[in-house]
C-alpha cells in the first residue's frame, strides 16, 4: 500500500472509531465489565492517539534515511528505505481486547503492510466491534479478522505470514515463538511477568498509594504491566498498606463489589484459580468476592516470598506487600521471577532510580507512578527476556513492522581503476594504513 493511500485509509479509520466510540465502549463493558470511563481512557482514547500520531508522523517516518559513505566508496550516498514486510500476523489478548488489537495493527498498516488479525473468543463483544469497523475502512485481502469462529486460531497459525506479532501469556508466547522459526520469520512477543512496584525512602505516602492502586485496579488488576507485587521499606509497610486501604475506599467505596468503577474478572475459570490463591493465602474473603459479578473487592495485605501469591502472575485486584532492608534486596527478590515486563520505583532519589537501572533488567517502567508509560506514544513499549522482545508503539511500531533496505547510491563520473583487475599498477602499501 503506497504512503498516500494508507494515509487516507488512516483518517477513515479514524472517522470510523470516532463514529463507533458507544458501540466501542459497549463491547468493553460487555466483556470485561468495564465503566464507560475506564473503557474511555485505558482503550478508545489511547488507541485514538497512537492513531492520530501515526497519521501525522509517518510521512516523516517513510523517508529515507540518509547515511555518510566511507572515502573508499566517493563519491557516493547511502540510504536506508523503510518497506514493509507484507502479511502481519497479529494475535490480541482478551484483558484489553480493543487497544492491544487496534495499536499494533495501526503500526502494521502505517509501515504499509496488510494484516491477519485474531481477536480474543473471550472478548466476543469487542471482537465483532473491531472486525466491523476494521471491515467498513479495509477490503479483505488487506485486513483479515479472525476470532470469533470455534477454528479461527487454527486458521490463524496456518495463515501465510511474513511477520508475527504476539501479545499474551509467555507459555502461548513459546507457542509463537515455535511458529515464527518454523515459518522463518521474525516475531515479536509482548508477554508479562511479575511486575515489582518499589517504595523506598518515600515521604508522600498519600499520592504513592493513590498511583499503586490506581494502576493495580486498573481493570480489575487484569494488566500485563499492573504492579504484581509491593516491596517496601519495613518502617513504610503498615503506613502504606493503610493508606492503600484508604484510596481503595475512596476509589470504589465502602463495598467495592457494589462499585461501577471496578472491572470484572473474564470469567469463572479465572474467579477461581484467584479465589483458590485466596484461600491458600489465608485472606478472609467474607463479603470479598462475588462470583455472579465475577468481582473481588481489591485487597493488600502483608506477605514473604513464599506466598502462594508469588509464584504466578496474580492478573487480579489483589497486592502481596513484602518488606526489604535496602534496594540490594530487591534485586534478590525480583530475581526469583527474572525479567519483568515492568517496574515502578516511589523514591526521592534519582540515584535509587540509577541503581535499579544497573541492576535489574526489565521491559520498561515509570519513576513515581505506575502504567503510564504504556500510554506515551513517544517511548517504545517491550519486553526482555522472559517478558518478551521486540517493543512498539509510535515510531517504534513503524521501525518493528518495516524492513531496512539499504542502498547505496553511487556515480559513474569517476571510476577508480584500481578496484578493477589485473592489479598490476595497484600497490596497497601507498594508498593505504591498514
Amino acid at each position: 500500500m503506497d504512503l498516500k493511500n494508507r494515509i487516507c485509509k488512516l483518517k477513515n479509520l479514524k472517522k470510523e472509531l470516532q463514529r463507533s466510540r458507544q458501540e466501542i465502549l459497549k463491547a468493553l463493558e460487555a466483556d470485561l465489565g468495564k465503566s464507560m470511563e475506564e473503557a474511555y481512557l485505558s482503550e478508545y482514547l489511547m488507541t485514538l492517539e497512537e492513531l492520530d500520531y501515526t497519521i501525522v508522523q509517518v510521512p516523516k517516518w517513510a523517508r529515507p534515511d540518509k547515511k555518510p559513505t566511507p572515502y573508499y566508496q566517493f563519491p557516493s550516498k547511502g540510504e536506508i528505505h523503510h518497506r514493509p514486510y507484507g502479511r502481519v500476523a497479529i494475535a490480541a489478548p482478551w484483558n484489553y481486547p480493543f487497544l492491544l488489537a487496534m495499536v499494533p495493527t495501526i503500526g502494521a498498516l502505517g509501515a504499509g503492510n496488510r494484516v491477519v488479525l485474531k481477536t480474543s473468543r473471550k472478548a466476543p463483544a469487542t471482537s465483532q466491534v473491531v472486525r466491523d469497523i476494521l471491515g467498513r475502512v479495509y477490503d479483505p485481502e488487506e485486513v483479515m479478522v479472525y476470532g470469533l469462529g470455534p477454528q479461527d486460531r487454527a486458521r490463524f497459525m496456518v495463515e501465510d505470514m511474513d511477520f508475527l506479532f504476539f501479545t499474551g501469556s509467555t507459555r502461548v508466547g513459546r507457542e509463537m515463538a515455535k511458529l515464527a522459526g518454523e515459518k522463518m520469520i521474525p516475531c515479536v512477543l509482548e508477554l508479562g511477568g511479575k511486575s515489582p512496584v518499589i517504595v523506598f525512602g518515600d515521604q508522600d505516602l498519600e499520592t504513592t498509594a493513590k498511583r499503586i492502586i490506581w494502576g493495580k485496579t486498573l481493570n480489575a488488576g487484569q494488566t500485563c504491566v499492573a504492579p504484581d507485587y509491593c516491596l517496601v521499606q519495613k518502617d513504610l509497610r503498615d503506613p502504606l498498606i493503610q493508606a492503600m486501604n484508604q484510596a481503595i475506599q475512596d476509589f470504589y467505596g465502602p463495598n467495592p463489589l457494589e462499585s461501577s468503577y471496578l472491572a470484572s474478572i473474564i470469567d469463572r475459570d479465572h474467579f477461581h484459580r484467584l479465589e483458590d490463591l485466596a484461600k491458600a493465602q489465608g485472606l478472609d474473603m467474607e463479603g470479598k468476592a462475588w462470583l455472579q459479578g465475577l468481582k473481588f473487592a481489591p485487597q493488600v495485605f502483608p506477605a514473604d516470598p513464599s506466598s502462594p501469591f508469588m509464584e504466578e502472575e496474580i492478573f487480579g485486584p489483589f497486592l502481596p506487600v513484602l518488606t526489604i532492608d535496602d534496594l540490594e534486596d530487591c534485586q534478590k527478590i525480583i530475581n526469583l521471577h527474572p525479567n519483568p515486563l515492568a517496574l515502578y520505583l516511589f523514591s526521592q532519589e534519582e540515584k535509587d532510580l540509577d541503581y535499579i537501572l544497573d541492576t535489574i533488567p526489565f521491559g520498561g517502567g515509570a519513576f513515581n507512578d505506575t502504567l503510564t508509560h504504556l500510554s506515551t506514544v513517544t517511548l517504545p513499549f517491550g519486553g526482555v527476556g522472559q517478558s518478551g522482545m521486540g517493543a512498539y508503539h509510535g515510531k517504534y511500531s513503524f521501525d518493528t513492522f518495516s524492513r531496512k533496505v539499504s542502498i547505496l547510491k553511487k556515480s559513474r563520473k569517476i571510476d577508480l581503476d584500481m578496484r578493477y583487475p589485473p592489479y598490476e599498477n595497484f600497490d596497497p602499501r601507498k594508498f593505504f594504513k591498514k
